[in-house]
């Protein structure tokens, strides 16, 4: 039985649907559990409280979100687990905001996500004046050991998203990159294997076979998440996904519940 745990919905902006479509969605698709986890709140970009609206929710939405979230989980009791959570942005520096904000709440878990380097967004075309895709690949790796050694996610998101873009300039297993699994591994954070590349036309998911067979040597939890912005999408792409966690070594993904993690045979 699989879980997906990343799905957004209409309230970031940029995704379609309710909350209770994806729990349909998920129970259609035959899955154990189904995660609610759109786009947390920007908080970095100054005092604005909704500084983009098509990316995120406002910071003032968050509460009604967690409301929304608990009636649907009660109203499908019985049905489908369905799991609270919430995809957070990782600021280099900004390791006691999220690990205080997300303690507050009542969660099942939180994806930790590298989306922005400052304010610049990885997801940008262009790079930033004077830098170069290798500072940039540099500054991204060291961002993401930080958001592990944050402890302020017990997953974390699409682990070479960079590549979206075409911004990382050697997808080979870098000295600084197997640093980077390494200092997951010693974190105990989970890393999630996201099919939204599939269907973004990259030809492989986040992250590539490449890296996520050395996350596997290395004893790094997975989960699965389709990263959904439609209910259609829910549990996209894991016939294949599952085929490829096996593939490198991968026998049990891993669940959530109350930020506590737990394992789930793949077969």
């Amino acid at each position: 039985m699989l879980v997906d745990y990343h799905t957004h919905h209409y309230r970031c902006g940029h995704a379609g649907g309710n909350l209770e479509d994806y729990v349909e969605a998920a129970i259609h698709a035959g899955l154990a559990e189904i995660g609610l986890s759109d786009h947390s709140p920007i908080y970095h970009l100054g005092d604005n409280p909704h500084p983009l609206p098509g990316t995120a929710m406002s910071q003032q939405e968050f509460p009604a979100y967690l409301r929304e979230m608990q009636d649907v989980r009660d109203r499908f009791a019985g049905s489908i687990a369905v799991r609270l959570g919430v995809e957070s942005d990782y600021v280099l520096g900004w390791e006691d905001h999220y690990r205080g904000l997300w303690r507050q709440y009542p969660l099942d878990y939180v994806i930790g996500s590298v989306h922005w380097l400052g304010k610049w967004s990885i997801f940008s075309p262009e790079l930033p004046p004077g830098r170069t895709p290798e500072d940039i690949y540099e500054e991204y790796l060291i961002t993401t050991q930080a958001a592990a050694r944050s402890r302020a996610y017990d997953i974390l998101g699409h682990l070479d998203c960079l590549k979206t873009r075409g911004h990382i300039p050697d997808l080979s297993i870098t000295p600084r990159l197997e640093e980077t699994v390494r200092v997951i591994a010693s974190t105990g954070v989970a890393i999630e294997l996201n099919t939204s590349g599939w269907r973004k036309g990259l030809g492989e998911p986040y992250p590539r076979e490449e890296l996520l067979a050395v996350c596997c040597h290395y004893g790094v939890p997975v989960t699965l998440g389709s990263d959904a912005h439609s209910p259609q999408h829910v549990a996209a792409g894991f016939p294949e996904a599952v085929e490829l966690l096996e593939r490198v070594g991968y026998t049990s993904i891993a669940r959530f519940e109350g930020r506590q993690r737990f394992e789930l045979p793949l077969r």
